[in-house]
This record gives C-alpha cells, structure tokens and sequence, in this order.
C-alpha cells in the first residue's frame, strides 16, 4: 500500500504547514530542522507530528548532479537534503509531495520527477535551464563560475532560451 508523505522544506514551516496540518505524514531532514529550530518545531518533533529522516549519500549525489544539470547548483545543504529524501521515499514505492516555495527547488524536482506543491507562491510554471555567459565579451559557459576566464568579468546567469 502506497503512503504519501508531505516532504516539509524550510518554507513550510515559515508558512505553518506543520502547525495547522496534524494529520497527515509529514517529514523533514535534521538540515532543515537546523534552519528553523525554535521551541514549537522542538515541540512538534519531540510529540512526533514530524518525522525527521535523511536521504542516503546515494540521492544525495543525484541531487547535486541534477542540480548541476540545471544550473542551480547554488542551492543550500537543507534543500538537497529534502530533495534526496524525497527520492529515498519515492524508491520506498510511496509517494513524496515537496512543500517547497524555493524556485531553485521546484527546478530540481520537477528535473528529478518529484512532485512539488508551492506554498505561499504560484510556484514554477515549467522547468528551465540556466545559462552561464559572460555580459562584456559574450563568452558563454556551461556551469557557473565567478569569473570569465577571457577577460575577467563577473559571470552573469539567464534563462535558457528555448
């Protein structure tokens, strides 16, 4: 039988998902709870409303690759971990909906197959790709680093054309 889980980023809990929404599965990872640890999230998980699980070194590194991919890879640690735990819980045969705001996020998920829900946004209206180029000379990269390696200026990000 297939569980669905509402997977809680950072945002859910600026938007109190985890306070006015008690009866459904909901999880989390420690790096978000690092993120928003007061003494009603304390609570919470000390009660059990909150299960906090973290995603194997496995999913981890997918998420970073897919990231990458994308070109957001300049995400936090909390919101890789949510997103490989979300895979954790997908290849569990379950299903993992991200509550997430975070536009970098969706990105990933959407790349990654994981059902996102935005909470306090409209959300993403499709995923995209990032470009890398450089303003002064025009030379475009495939990642993103600080510098153009011609002639020095900060590099500057849009996106993908399509």
């Amino acid at each position: 039988m297939t569980t669905q889980y509402l997977v809680l980023d950072t945002t859910a809990f600026y938007a109190g998902v985890p306070y006015i929404n008690t009866s459904e599965n909901l999880v989390t990872t420690p790096d978000v709870i690092s993120e928003v640890s007061n003494e009603r999230t304390r609570s919470l998980i000390a009660l059990s409303k909150i299960n906090v699980l973290q995603g194997t070194p496995a999913n981890l590194k997918a998420v970073k690759e897919a990231a990458r991919r994308t070109g957001d890879n300049t995400m936090s640690v909390a919101d890789i971990s949510v997103l490989a735990l979300c895979l954790n819980i997908a290849e569990e045969g379950n299903e993992p909906i991200l509550l997430s705001d975070d536009f970098a996020v969706e990105n990933v998920a959407s790349r990654l197959g994981i059902k996102a829900r935005p909470l306090m946004t409209n959300g993403i209206s499709k995923a995209t790709e990032w470009v890398f180029f450089c303003p002064a000379c025009g030379k475009k990269y495939s990642k993103q680093r600080a510098e153009c390696i011609v002639c020095g200026t900060k590099i500057e990000k849009r996106l993908r054309k399509n």
